[in-house]
C-alpha cells in the first residue's frame, strides 16, 4: 500500500497545499476579474433562466461583485478558508446534482487529474445543467518560461521545469468529452499584463498561489532570476521597458447530459454535399 501511495505522489504534478495558502490573492486578481467578467458576458447570451449556481474558485471582494451580476443565487466554494467561501472544499467534492449552473476559474489547470476534476463539476449539475469554466492554456507565461530556461542553461548548462505546462485547447475539449459533458465547446482568450520588474510578476504569482506550486521543484539560486530578468528585458519588454506577461485561457462550456438535449448530427448523415453547398454561396 505504501508503495502505491508513493507511486501516486510521484505522479502528482501540483502541490495543492500551496494553492490553499493563497491568502494574498486579492492583491493580484486583475486577471481573475477579467475571466469572471467574460463568463458573465457569455452567460448573458444563453437563453435560459438558472435557479442556483455553484462558483468554484477564488473568493475575493472584487470577484464577488462580478459574480453578483449573474443574478443567480450562488454557493461559493474554495479550498482556501481565508477567502471565506460558503464551503471550504477542493474543486467540488461535496455536491451531487444540486445546481443547474456551475462555474470554475483558476482551479482546473492546477488539478492533478483535470478530467476527474471536470467530472466532479459535471456531477454537481442537474440534468441539462450548464458548466462554464476558464483554465490556463498552452501559451501562458511563455515569456517567463523562455527566460528561466535561458537562465538555467546559462548558469548550469541544463534546464529545469520551473513553470507548469498547460494543456492546449484541443486537450481541454477532449477533457470535457471524457468527463461526460454533452455539446462541449472550447475557445481561447489571451490576456496581456505588463510589469515593471520580474519580482513584481513573481509576487503576483505567489499571491494567487501559483509560485512554487509544482510538486517536484529544483532549487533556484538568486542569480537565476537576475539572469532571467536580463534576458526577459532584452526579448520581452514593451516600448516603455515594461515586461510583458501573456496569459492564455481556455473558456470551457458543456451541458450535463439529458435525454431531451439536441444531439450532434451523426457522421455521414448530411443530405447535402459540401461541394453543392459551396456552389450556392
Amino acid at each position: 500500500m505504501k508503495g502505491r501511495a508513493a507511486q501516486y505522489m510521484s505522479a502528482m504534478m501540483f502541490d495543492r497545499t500551496r494553492i490553499r495558502s493563497r491568502s494574498r490573492i486579492g492583491e493580484a486578481d486583475v486577471v481573475h476579474v477579467r475571466l469572471a467578467e467574460e463568463i458573465v458576458d457569455r452567460l448573458a447570451l444563453v437563453s435560459r433562466t438558472f435557479e442556483r449556481a455553484l462558483v468554484v474558485g477564488p473568493g475575493t471582494a472584487a470577484l464577488r461583485q462580478v459574480w453578483a451580476q449573474l443574478g443567480v443565487p450562488a454557493v461559493h466554494v474554495s479550498p482556501v478558508a481565508a477567502e471565506r467561501p460558503d464551503v471550504v472544499a477542493d474543486i467540488a467534492q461535496p455536491f451531487l446534482r444540486r445546481f443547474d449552473l456551475a462555474i470554475s476559474i483558476n482551479e482546473l489547470h492546477v488539478a492533478n487529474d483535470p478530467v476527474t476534476a471536470l467530472g466532479e463539476m459535471r456531477g454537481t449539475l442537474k440534468p441539462d445543467g450548464l458548466f462554464l469554466g476558464a483554465a490556463a492554456s498552452s501559451g501562458t507565461l511563455t515569456e517567463l518560461t523562455e527566460s528561466l530556461l535561458h537562465a538555467d542553461a546559462a548558469l548550469s548548462g541544463g534546464a529545469a521545469m520551473r513553470v507548469a505546462p498547460f494543456a492546449d485547447v484541443r486537450k481541454w475539449g477532449d477533457g470535457l468529452a471524457r468527463a461526460g459533458f454533452a455539446l462541449p465547446v472550447v475557445d481561447e482568450v489571451r490576456v496581456s499584463v505588463t510589469y515593471g520588474a520580474l519580482a513584481s510578476l513573481m509576487r503576483d504569482l505567489d499571491a494567487v498561489g501559483l509560485k512554487g506550486v509544482l510538486a517536484s521543484r529544483s532549487p533556484a539560486p538568486r542569480r537565476l532570476f537576475v539572469e532571467a530578468e536580463e534576458y526577459y528585458r532584452a526579448h520581452h519588454a514593451d516600448e516603455r521597458g515594461r515586461l510583458k506577461a501573456t496569459f492564455v485561457f481556455a473558456f470551457l462550456s458543456g451541458w450535463a447530459p439529458d435525454p431531451g438535449q439536441q444531439k450532434p448530427a451523426r457522421r455521414g448523415s448530411a443530405t447535402v454535399r459540401l461541394e453543392d453547398a459551396l456552389k450556392s454561396l
